[in-house]
């Protein structure tokens, strides 16, 4: 599901285009492209850590990528001006989550994002 505050479908384009390639790097375990992607101010919050800069954003994914992350789907996507807010399930060592964050960026590069990981809780009815 993805949703725009405006028929944008370059801007919806050039977003999807920003994911794929996070999660491509996230999968080579380029941590140093990940970095690269970021403004060298940036910030990265979670609840257990907040990343500073690109040197330290690239020691959070090394972190990051030891618990075998695996995106599974993207469950919603809203994106408004240069702001997109995410929320996707995937696999951290095997144990299936829910990421929901945003993404906040500043010319061409991210500027701020959170993420927090909550268990994942299927929908009321569900078998999931």
């Amino acid at each position: 599901m993805t949703t725009t505050d405006r028929a944008d479908a370059p801007q919806a384009d050039a977003v999807q285009e920003f994911l794929a390639k996070q999660v491509e790097l996230l999968t080579a375990g380029d941590t140093a492209g990940l970095a690269r992607r970021y403004a060298e101010d940036a910030r990265l919050v979670r609840f257990d850590r907040v990343a500073s800069g690109r040197d330290e954003i690239r020691r959070l994914f090394d972190d990051y990528l030891r618990e075998h992350p695996v995106i599974e789907n993207t469950d919603a996507l809203q994106i408004t001006d240069n702001v997109i807010l995410y929320q996707v399930g995937e696999r951290k060592d095997g144990r299936l989550v829910t990421a929901v964050g945003t993404l906040v960026f500043v010319d061409g590069l991210v500027w701020r994002q959170t993420v927090a990981f909550v268990d994942h809780r299927p929908s009321a009815g569900t078998d999931a």
